[in-house]
């Protein structure tokens, strides 16, 4: 059913839509597409506030769903930092010390190398399809563009921070373009809007992703993908703590 009705070379979601009822099934291929099975970006990281502006050069490696390592290449200060995330566990490695630090679950809302983005994304970043259950929400429309809308709830079962988030995902290609987080509270806390569509190895991925939070509406950090490459293979031992000071 998921490859008869979402093939690579579709233009428009709306036909498919009325084909194909399953939030899950549109969830799944913005994950497909977006992600892959592997892949190494390069990425730039860009953390605004009203007092000063700080840009980060990343390497981000990606296999699977539970493995990725991310390396900070600019500026010098923080060159060399790394981030390993394996399953539910994740580690930073500070360089200058020569040190490794595991982040406890007391640390997963605390600001990823002070950006709007946290412990918990990076750790997160795949549980979307796993930690949550999809449903289609009322068709919105924003900004003159028309969008799927789907509620993301939080499985019981689920040790995640933010227990319901909506997706707006485009009908002229199945690919989300804003995420809305909110509290236990039901609060909207943050949101996260993707756009500049563009194709690596003939996958699709929004290339600007702007994350700005509700509570402070002055900051916001956007990372922008310079290049991504689909087609590459990994050594057996990269995602690993061994590699963490190489």
């Amino acid at each position: 059913m998921f490859k008869k009705f979402f093939r690579r070379d579709f233009v428009f979601c709306v036909a498919l839509g009325a084909n194909v009822n399953s939030a899950d099934h549109w969830t799944e291929y913005a994950d497909k597409e977006m992600r892959g099975d592997r892949s190494h970006s390069e990425l730039t990281m860009t953390i605004q506030t009203p007092n000063w502006t700080r840009e980060l050069e990343i390497e981000s490696d990606v296999e699977g769903k539970s493995l990725a390592l991310s390396t900070i290449q600019s500026p010098a200060k923080e060159k060399g930092i790394r981030t390993l995330r394996i399953e539910n566990n994740m580690w930073n490695y500070f360089p200058k010390l020569k040190r490794k630090v595991a982040v406890s679950s007391s640390m997963l809302l605390a600001s990823w190398m002070g950006s709007d983005f946290t412990n918990d994304d990076v750790l997160k970043a795949s549980s979307m399809s796993e930690d949550y259950s999809h449903k289609f929400g009322k068709d919105a429309k924003v900004g003159g563009q028309d969008y799927k809308v789907i509620e993301n709830l939080a499985k019981s079962t689920s040790k995640v921070m933010w227990p319901r988030i909506v997706t707006y995902a485009s009908k002229k290609d199945c690919l989300p373009r804003i995420y809305e987080y909110y509290d236990k509270q039901g609060t909207l806390r943050r949101t996260l809007t993707l756009d500049d569509l563009k194709t690596f190895d003939g996958h699709k991925v929004l290339t600007r992703w702007e994350m700005k939070p509700q509570d402070d509406k002055t900051k916001k950090t956007v990372i922008t993908y310079k290049d991504i490459k689909f087609n590459t293979s990994f050594k057996p031992n990269h995602f690993s703590q061994n590699n963490l000071a190489d």
